[in-house]
């Protein structure tokens, strides 16, 4: 269960974190090019945003996966139990 609840938390954060930067990057060349300011405004709003995508991420993402397996009809898939010899 603590593997399950673990690799929930890493896969929420490493996903807000690459897309919410990627998406800043994008929405801060839009609005204001590869000035000199772009990192200080491309930092400061992905550290307004990253935060926002991690807990969205972390508790809409199960439900939002059950609901793409279910509507595709695929079965869940379940975390392999480890073997201890």
């Amino acid at each position: 269960m603590f593997r399950n609840l673990l690799a929930l938390v890493l896969f929420s954060a490493v996903t807000s974190a690459l897309m919410s930067a990627i998406v800043c990057g994008v929405m801060t060349y839009k609005m204001s090019g590869l000035s000199a300011a772009f990192m200080h405004v491309w930092f400061g709003g992905w550290t307004t945003a990253w935060p926002v995508a991690f807990i969205v991420i972390l508790l809409a993402g199960p439900l939002i996966r059950t609901f793409v397996y279910r509507a595709c009809r695929c079965p869940m898939s379940a975390p392999q139990q480890e073997q201890h010899n």
